[in-house]
Protein backbone atom coordinates (compact mmCIF):
# COMPACT_ATOMS: atom_id res chain seq x y z
CA UNK A 1 0.00 0.00 0.00
CA UNK A 2 1.29 3.20 -1.02
CA UNK A 3 2.55 5.63 2.07
CA UNK A 4 2.22 9.26 1.52
CA UNK A 5 5.31 9.46 4.13
CA UNK A 6 7.39 7.09 1.41
CA UNK A 7 5.85 9.80 -1.49
CA UNK A 8 7.55 12.82 0.56
CA UNK A 9 10.74 11.39 1.28
CA UNK A 10 10.91 10.10 -2.56
CA UNK A 11 9.41 13.97 -3.74
CA UNK A 12 11.30 15.80 -1.84
CA UNK A 13 14.85 13.99 -2.94
CA UNK A 14 13.42 14.01 -6.55
CA UNK A 15 13.00 17.97 -5.83
CA UNK A 16 16.14 18.21 -4.54
CA UNK A 17 17.77 16.59 -7.38
CA UNK A 18 16.59 18.47 -9.93
CA UNK A 19 17.54 21.93 -8.17
CA UNK A 20 20.96 20.34 -8.36
CA UNK A 21 20.64 19.85 -11.98
CA UNK A 22 19.04 23.57 -12.24
CA UNK A 23 21.42 25.35 -10.81
CA UNK A 24 24.56 23.26 -12.31
CA UNK A 25 22.71 24.27 -15.94
CA UNK A 26 22.75 28.06 -15.10
CA UNK A 27 26.36 28.28 -14.31
CA UNK A 28 27.00 26.57 -17.49
CA UNK A 29 24.98 29.55 -19.50
CA UNK A 30 21.41 28.57 -20.51
CA UNK A 31 19.52 28.07 -24.19
CA UNK A 32 16.04 29.00 -24.10
CA UNK A 33 12.81 29.80 -26.05
CA UNK A 34 9.58 30.19 -26.02
CA UNK A 35 6.58 27.94 -25.87
CA UNK A 36 3.45 28.55 -28.14
CA UNK A 37 4.77 31.91 -28.98
CA UNK A 38 5.35 33.75 -25.34
CA UNK A 39 5.71 31.96 -22.35
CA UNK A 40 9.70 31.29 -21.52
CA UNK A 41 11.09 27.66 -21.53
CA UNK A 42 14.83 26.69 -20.68
CA UNK A 43 16.86 23.61 -21.39
CA UNK A 44 17.14 23.72 -17.27
CA UNK A 45 12.59 23.37 -17.14
CA UNK A 46 12.93 20.17 -19.79
CA UNK A 47 15.90 18.52 -17.89
CA UNK A 48 14.15 18.89 -14.45
CA UNK A 49 11.25 17.22 -15.97
CA UNK A 50 13.08 14.69 -17.20
CA UNK A 51 14.64 13.81 -13.86
CA UNK A 52 11.47 14.64 -11.59
CA UNK A 53 9.53 12.43 -14.32
CA UNK A 54 12.03 9.38 -13.97
CA UNK A 55 12.39 9.36 -10.24
CA UNK A 56 8.72 9.59 -9.33
CA UNK A 57 7.37 7.52 -11.78
CA UNK A 58 10.11 4.88 -11.09
CA UNK A 59 8.91 4.53 -7.85
CA UNK A 60 5.18 4.94 -8.00
CA UNK A 61 4.27 3.80 -11.27
CA UNK A 62 0.57 3.43 -10.86
CA UNK A 63 0.60 6.73 -10.29
CA UNK A 64 -0.69 9.72 -12.56
CA UNK A 65 1.44 12.55 -14.10
CA UNK A 66 0.74 15.61 -14.61
CA UNK A 67 3.46 18.27 -15.33
CA UNK A 68 4.30 21.99 -17.60
CA UNK A 69 6.55 20.02 -19.52
CA UNK A 70 4.66 16.96 -21.05
CA UNK A 71 2.17 16.55 -23.03
CA UNK A 72 -0.84 16.32 -21.37
CA UNK A 73 -2.90 12.73 -21.69
CA UNK A 74 -6.25 11.74 -20.19
CA UNK A 75 -4.59 8.58 -18.60
CA UNK A 76 -4.19 10.42 -15.96
CA UNK A 77 -8.64 11.03 -15.24
CA UNK A 78 -7.92 7.46 -14.41
CA UNK A 79 -5.82 7.58 -11.18
CA UNK A 80 -6.56 8.10 -7.99
CA UNK A 81 -3.06 9.55 -6.72
CA UNK A 82 -1.90 12.17 -9.54
CA UNK A 83 1.50 13.61 -9.24
CA UNK A 84 1.56 17.20 -10.32
CA UNK A 85 4.67 19.04 -11.12
CA UNK A 86 5.88 22.21 -12.13
CA UNK A 87 9.67 22.19 -12.78
CA UNK A 88 10.86 25.06 -12.35
CA UNK A 89 8.42 28.07 -11.30
CA UNK A 90 9.28 31.31 -12.21
CA UNK A 91 11.16 30.95 -14.92
CA UNK A 92 11.76 34.44 -15.63
CA UNK A 93 13.30 34.44 -12.22
CA UNK A 94 15.21 31.80 -13.08
CA UNK A 95 16.44 33.33 -16.32
CA UNK A 96 16.94 37.00 -14.97
CA UNK A 97 19.25 35.81 -11.42
CA UNK A 98 16.33 36.26 -9.42
CA UNK A 99 16.20 33.97 -6.20
CA UNK A 100 12.27 33.53 -6.64
CA UNK A 101 12.17 30.31 -8.29
CA UNK A 102 11.26 27.05 -7.46
CA UNK A 103 11.11 23.09 -8.25
CA UNK A 104 7.10 22.44 -7.36
CA UNK A 105 6.52 18.98 -6.40
CA UNK A 106 2.39 17.90 -5.62
CA UNK A 107 1.05 14.88 -4.59
CA UNK A 108 -3.31 14.78 -5.79
CA UNK A 109 -5.13 12.42 -3.85
CA UNK A 110 -9.03 12.23 -5.11
CA UNK A 111 -8.76 15.61 -6.41
CA UNK A 112 -7.44 16.78 -3.31
CA UNK A 113 -4.02 18.26 -2.63
CA UNK A 114 -2.40 15.95 -0.47
CA UNK A 115 1.44 16.11 -0.63
CA UNK A 116 3.67 19.21 -0.90
CA UNK A 117 7.50 20.10 -1.87
CA UNK A 118 8.05 23.33 -2.61
CA UNK A 119 12.17 23.63 -2.99
CA UNK A 120 14.09 27.16 -3.92
CA UNK A 121 17.41 25.45 -4.81
CA UNK A 122 18.90 29.29 -5.57
CA UNK A 123 18.13 29.79 -1.46
CA UNK A 124 18.59 26.21 -0.32
CA UNK A 125 15.17 26.46 1.38
CA UNK A 126 12.97 23.27 1.06
CA UNK A 127 9.21 23.78 1.92
CA UNK A 128 7.77 20.20 2.18
CA UNK A 129 4.59 18.38 3.94
CA UNK A 130 1.69 16.54 4.07
CA UNK A 131 -2.29 17.85 4.22
CA UNK A 132 -4.94 14.74 3.88
CA UNK A 133 -6.48 15.12 7.46
CA UNK A 134 -5.12 18.88 8.14
CA UNK A 135 -7.52 21.04 9.92
CA UNK A 136 -7.77 25.06 9.64
CA UNK A 137 -6.98 27.26 12.27
CA UNK A 138 -10.01 28.26 14.34
CA UNK A 139 -11.11 32.20 13.04
CA UNK A 140 -9.62 34.91 15.26
CA UNK A 141 -11.38 38.21 15.13
CA UNK A 142 -8.11 39.71 15.90
CA UNK A 143 -6.71 41.01 12.09
CA UNK A 144 -3.37 41.91 11.62
CA UNK A 145 -3.27 46.30 11.47
CA UNK A 146 -1.30 45.90 8.14
CA UNK A 147 -1.30 42.73 5.56
CA UNK A 148 1.73 41.45 4.00
CA UNK A 149 0.12 40.37 0.58
CA UNK A 150 2.37 38.32 -1.93
CA UNK A 151 1.63 38.45 -5.50
CA UNK A 152 3.79 37.94 -8.72
CA UNK A 153 6.64 40.65 -8.98
CA UNK A 154 4.59 41.64 -12.69
CA UNK A 155 1.32 42.16 -10.42
CA UNK A 156 3.76 44.65 -8.01
CA UNK A 157 5.49 46.28 -10.38
CA UNK A 158 2.66 47.43 -12.56
CA UNK A 159 0.18 47.73 -9.99
CA UNK A 160 -2.18 44.81 -11.36
CA UNK A 161 -4.06 44.24 -8.85
CA UNK A 162 -8.02 44.33 -7.57
CA UNK A 163 -9.36 46.26 -5.44
CA UNK A 164 -7.52 46.30 -1.91
CA UNK A 165 -8.46 47.04 1.74
CA UNK A 166 -6.38 50.02 3.03
CA UNK A 167 -4.69 47.40 5.29
CA UNK A 168 -2.87 45.61 2.47
CA UNK A 169 0.83 46.31 1.63
CA UNK A 170 1.75 44.10 -2.07
CA UNK A 171 4.46 42.88 -1.61
CA UNK A 172 6.23 41.04 -5.00
CA UNK A 173 7.26 37.47 -4.92
CA UNK A 174 7.99 35.60 -8.13
CA UNK A 175 7.27 32.19 -8.46
CA UNK A 176 3.60 31.62 -6.96
CA UNK A 177 4.84 27.80 -5.33
CA UNK A 178 7.28 29.95 -3.78
CA UNK A 179 4.87 32.72 -1.75
CA UNK A 180 2.38 29.61 -0.84
CA UNK A 181 5.37 28.15 1.10
CA UNK A 182 6.16 31.25 2.67
CA UNK A 183 3.32 31.96 3.86
CA UNK A 184 2.56 28.33 4.81
CA UNK A 185 5.91 29.09 6.79
CA UNK A 186 4.47 32.37 8.13
CA UNK A 187 6.60 34.30 6.01
CA UNK A 188 3.74 36.70 4.93
CA UNK A 189 0.07 37.14 5.75
CA UNK A 190 -1.52 36.19 2.03
CA UNK A 191 -1.28 35.24 -1.29
CA UNK A 192 -3.94 37.10 -3.77
CA UNK A 193 -4.27 36.66 -7.32
CA UNK A 194 -6.65 37.35 -9.90
CA UNK A 195 -5.13 35.41 -12.51
CA UNK A 196 -5.73 32.00 -14.24
CA UNK A 197 -2.91 29.91 -13.11
CA UNK A 198 -2.34 25.99 -13.93
CA UNK A 199 -2.36 23.02 -11.59
CA UNK A 200 1.13 22.98 -11.93
CA UNK A 201 1.98 26.24 -10.72
CA UNK A 202 -0.21 25.99 -7.56
CA UNK A 203 -0.77 21.84 -6.13
CA UNK A 204 2.31 21.82 -3.91
CA UNK A 205 1.70 24.81 -2.28
CA UNK A 206 -1.88 24.78 -1.79
CA UNK A 207 -0.82 21.51 -0.42
CA UNK A 208 1.83 23.10 2.22
CA UNK A 209 -0.86 25.84 3.05
CA UNK A 210 -3.48 23.34 4.52
CA UNK A 211 -0.90 21.43 6.23
CA UNK A 212 -0.72 24.62 7.90
CA UNK A 213 -4.37 25.46 8.59
CA UNK A 214 -4.74 27.86 5.89
CA UNK A 215 -7.70 28.42 3.68
CA UNK A 216 -6.55 28.58 0.34
CA UNK A 217 -9.87 28.97 -2.82
CA UNK A 218 -10.03 30.49 -6.03
CA UNK A 219 -10.14 33.86 -5.92
CA UNK A 220 -13.65 34.60 -4.83
CA UNK A 221 -13.49 31.61 -2.43
CA UNK A 222 -14.43 28.56 -4.78
CA UNK A 223 -13.11 25.49 -4.17
CA UNK A 224 -10.22 24.23 -5.73
CA UNK A 225 -10.39 20.82 -7.55
CA UNK A 226 -7.55 19.35 -9.10
CA UNK A 227 -6.54 16.69 -11.74
CA UNK A 228 -9.89 18.21 -13.99
CA UNK A 229 -9.55 17.41 -17.41
CA UNK A 230 -8.43 21.41 -17.89
CA UNK A 231 -6.03 21.64 -15.13
CA UNK A 232 -6.58 25.44 -15.13
CA UNK A 233 -7.36 27.79 -11.54
CA UNK A 234 -8.93 30.52 -11.89
CA UNK A 235 -7.27 32.80 -9.35
CA UNK A 236 -6.35 32.13 -6.03
CA UNK A 237 -6.91 33.25 -2.08
CA UNK A 238 -4.69 32.21 0.30
CA UNK A 239 -4.94 32.86 4.23
CA UNK A 240 -5.74 32.28 7.72
CA UNK A 241 -9.57 31.52 8.07
CA UNK A 242 -10.46 34.50 9.58
CA UNK A 243 -8.44 36.96 7.04
CA UNK A 244 -9.31 35.08 3.83
CA UNK A 245 -13.32 35.45 4.85
CA UNK A 246 -12.35 39.03 5.28
CA UNK A 247 -10.42 39.47 2.18
CA UNK A 248 -13.26 37.32 0.02
CA UNK A 249 -15.81 39.46 1.29
CA UNK A 250 -14.09 42.53 0.49
CA UNK A 251 -13.50 41.31 -3.09
CA UNK A 252 -17.23 39.46 -3.60
CA UNK A 253 -18.31 43.36 -4.01
CA UNK A 254 -15.88 44.32 -6.83
CA UNK A 255 -17.08 40.93 -8.94
CA UNK A 256 -18.41 41.38 -12.00
CA UNK A 257 -21.50 38.97 -12.04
Amino acid sequence: MTSLDDELRVAVEAAREAGAEVERLKGEGLRFGRKQGWELVTEADLRAAELLHARLTAAFPDTGWLSEEHVDTEDRLAHERVWVVDPIDGTREYLEGVPEYAISVGLVVGGRPALGVVYNPASGELFAGTCLDAEELPESPLLPPRIDLLVGRGEAMWNDLPPLPREAEPRGVGSVAYRLALIAEGRGDMVLTGYGRAEWDVAAGVALCRAAGLRATGVLGDELAFNQPEPDIRGLLVAKPGLHRQMSAFLQRYAVR
